[in-house]
């Protein structure tokens, strides 16, 4: 089933490995220090779905590397970091792109990682090589009539909510984990961006699920943001993909930044206009899809809401995204969408469907323990239960969707 519009860069698991970062940070090992560990944290497995999985390691140096993964307890196999017909040589992440693997799939991977000494063109030498312990996740399946996933949004680097709402995901054992934006609170040096993204507080927060990841306004904001995507997988062009696990397909959209690209803050260096369009253009093509329109569930995840309780003239943008409500409402519609769930206020509430808001929207809290949220989603044949509640466990909304 396709559902992407990234093309596949290899057609089987034999036929070799796949391309992986591509941010490369020149730097030359011959006058780097080598770490004591060259690893930090878990690795992170993103997609989400099996036909567009990356695993990434966080490093702490320069270093190079390979995974190995086995499919339904078959044999072994290497996947190199390479792109161009280079091997990855990174100081911050290793990317390893994976081939498409088969829906369901038990997956099995653990990854390797090597310094590497460039004295000359033909001397190079590789130090020691650390392997991690052996991994193992559970391919999506659409085929499934059951699901679960979690939903965090707005997390803005907070160290100590992330590792409670990591404890409570990884209790809860979801098919994948959908991080809704604002992971920062800005983009600006390189070097911190694996703790922003790959592992948070040194948390594996996706070593044993796939993670959707949702990029957010406070995102974009920095010179570094232009690296998100090297620290982060999502196979759509545009931070917007969709996939679908069990009875429900998800759209992700990406609704950039909370003021317009005139605004003089930005000095003529975002340019969403452009990405709203390209967005608007795929999403009327995706939701024609067989395996979109057949699914009982559809739900669309987007950082910044498309409604909020008040709509104000002076902020089309701040509150909820006016512009890409008036880009995407028609086609959501058609396309059966039943939910929005978003974030970026740090004020949670459902809005239900009325006269002047058609689709249902569903919001987040905010990054301090006391006002950060989690949603928890659980689909069968007989409906869709998302519930969103405290950190204390305190539910503040529960709702039940009914297939379509």
């Amino acid at each position: 089933m396709q559902m992407k519009r990234r093309q596949f860069l290899s057609r089987s698991l034999i036929a070799g490995s796949l391309a992986a970062t591509e941010f490369h940070q020149n730097v030359h090992a011959a006058d780097a220090a080598v770490p004591p560990s060259l690893t930090v944290g878990e690795p992170l497995v993103a997609g989400p779905d099996s036909g567009n999985l990356a695993i990434l390691q966080a490093l702490s140096g320069p270093a190079s590397g390979y995974i190995e993964i086995s499919i339904n307890r078959g044999e072994w196999q290497k996947v190199l970091p390479e792109k161009q017909g280079m091997v990855a040589f990174e100081s911050h992440v290793l990317k390893f792109r994976l081939p498409p693997l088969p829906a369901g799939a038990e997956l099995r991977y653990k990854v390797t990682v090597y310094s590497v000494q460039y004295a000359s063109a033909y001397k190079i030498q590789r130090g020691p090589h650390a392997t991690s312990v052996e991994y193992l996740i559970r391919c999506l399946d659409p085929t499934r009539k059951t699901t679960q996933f979690v939903v965090w949004n707005d997390t803005h680097e907070n160290a100590k909510t992330i590792d409670a709402l990591h404890q409570k995901t990884s209790a809860l054992k979801p098919d994948f984990l959908l991080w809704n934006g604002d992971q920062t609170n800005d983009v600006y040096a390189v070097e911190k961006m694996a703790n922003q993204y790959v592992c948070p507080a040194g948390l594996g927060i996706a070593a044993h699920y796939p993670l959707a990841y949702l990029r957010g306004n406070h995102d974009v904001r920095g010179p570094a943001a232009r690296y998100v995507e090297d620290f982060t997988h999502c196979p759509g062009d545009d931070f917007s993909h969709a996939f679908r696990s069990g009875p429900v397909a998800c759209l992700t959209m990406d609704t950039g930044e909370d003021k317009p690209d005139s605004h003089p803050v930005f000095q003529g260096m975002v340019h969403f206009d452009a990405m709203r369009a390209r967005q608007t253009q795929w999403l009327a093509k995706v939701m024609e899809e067989p395996w979109f329109r057949s699914a009982p569930y559809k739900l669309l995840f987007c950082h910044i809401p498309l409604w909020w309780t008040v709509d104000d003239p002076n902020r089309e943008y701040y509150n909820c995204h006016k512009p890409c409500r008036m880009a995407w409402q028609d086609l959501l519609r058609k396309g059966g969408i039943q939910m929005i769930l978003s974030g970026h206020t740090h004020e949670p509430a459902y809005l239900p469907v009325t006269d002047q808001r058609p689709i249902a929207q569903m919001v987040g809290g905010g990054p301090q323990l006391e006002r950060a949220t989690i949603m928890h989603a659980v689909a069968d044949e007989r409906h869709l239960r998302i519930t969103m509640s405290r950190l204390d466990g305190a539910v503040l909304h529960d709702v039940t969707i009914h297939p379509v």
